[in-house]
């Protein structure tokens, strides 16, 4: 019984230890210019791939359990957007490039930005992610959790800390 007991306070020693490193280890992401901040489990990948229509932003993080990732992209000025329509298109560009089917969608809303969140299912993952338009501006944050993984305090983190920046100006591409 008491070595059963000693076993035990080790494991909980050890997952607490487990769990502040993994709390500690988050980054906040806050790219100069992306009017945006999110807090990840680690510093991202980042990924830019500019064009005369579009300038894209991608910052990624894959985890045992998950891909996190935040993304920008802004349309070129001359571009005129139907916010509606857009966030629909946004939303399955995203579901078909990672062959997904939608489970759920709805109309959010966050700081005055039009947004959807929906969550989506493949063979490999299921999805979570929330899409913001302002003006040319759209931003992106999603979560794939692993085929028999859970991690719903990461995901859940991710997504409560993501908040726009006060200044609402951003660079043109």
């Amino acid at each position: 019984m008491l070595k059963s007991l000693l076993v035990f306070a080790i494991l909980i020693c050890a997952v607490s230890t487990t769990a502040r490193t993994y709390q500690a280890d988050w980054v906040r992401v806050e790219p100069l210019g992306g009017g945006f901040s999110v807090m990840m489990p680690a510093k991202p990948e980042e990924k830019v791939e500019p064009s005369d229509q579009f300038t894209f932003h991608l910052f990624t993080v894959t985890t045992s359990k998950a891909i996190y990732l935040a993304s920008y992209g802004d349309y070129a000025p001359s571009i005129k957007l139907d916010p509606e329509g857009e966030l629909l298109a946004n939303r399955d560009n995203f579901l078909k490039g990672v062959n997904a089917k939608l489970i759920e969608s709805h109309k959010i809303n966050l700081d005055g930005r039009a947004a959807l969140e929906f969550t989506g299912e493949s063979d490999q993952a299921s999805f979570k992610s929330r899409v913001y338009l302002f003006g040319n501006r759209v931003h992106q944050i999603a979560v794939a959790v692993f085929k028999g993984q859970d991690d719903p305090d990461g995901m859940n983190r991710f997504f409560a800390s993501f908040s726009f920046s006060t200044n609402q100006e951003h660079p043109k591409p």
